[in-house]
């Protein structure tokens, strides 16, 4: 398995979408259909707070719904990661002038470690570039999901939904892997 390091936007969509994490109390069962060691940095825990669901009493309204992060860390579904001192920290000042601290602090991390960044962040994306990072967009990380998982079409289709619906995302037209989420959210 490979590193990735995420920032809040993109777990803030794996969330979201409802069936590609395991829930915290079905962890242990559930976590061995991503391929990827997902890392999430002590910032990030600060800035993914919630996501939106149907309010109880009126289905198509949206209420924030927050979660607990650090449960998910506990329950070994992310990892938690900080910033090491040193040359990791110095990136991270060095890049939290152009990026917010959370996007600032996974890509530090993923430049000294030599991981995978998690982001759909533009500025992120090109940065990691003259870098030398590599990159993986929610649409690539869902994609990598359902080929791991074998998900059916019914299922991409609903967890495409939910994190359009619940984390409010669309990846941009022409970014990677937005052909195969548009088709897969046409026929469903």
């Amino acid at each position: 398995m490979s590193d990735v390091v995420m920032d809040a936007c993109c777990l803030l969509n794996l969330i979201a979408a409802g069936n590609i994490l395991p829930k915290i109390e079905e962890a242990d069962s559930a976590s061995a259909g991503f391929p990827h060691t997902l890392n999430v940095p002590d910032i990030v825990e600060g800035e993914a707070l919630y996501v939106y669901e149907p309010d109880e009493d009126e289905p198509e309204k949206l209420v924030k719904r927050h979660f607990d992060i650090r449960g998910m860390i506990d329950a070994c579904i992310v990892q938690g990661c900080t910033l090491r001192s040193g040359e990791e920290s110095e990136l991270f000042v060095r890049l939290a002038v152009r990026l917010d601290d959370g996007e600032a602090a996974c890509l530090a991390i993923a430049k000294s470690r030599s991981w995978t960044l998690a982001t759909d962040d533009r500025v992120a994306r090109r940065l990691c570039g003259e870098l030398e990072v590599s990159t993986l967009s929610t649409a690539e990380l869902v994609k990598c999901w359902a080929e791991e998982s074998n998900a059916s079409d019914e299922e991409i289709g609903i967890s495409l939904s939910n994190i359009q619906r619940f984390a409010r995302f669309l990846p941009r037209n022409g970014s990677p892997e937005s052909e195969w989420w548009f088709n897969h959210t046409n026929t469903n």
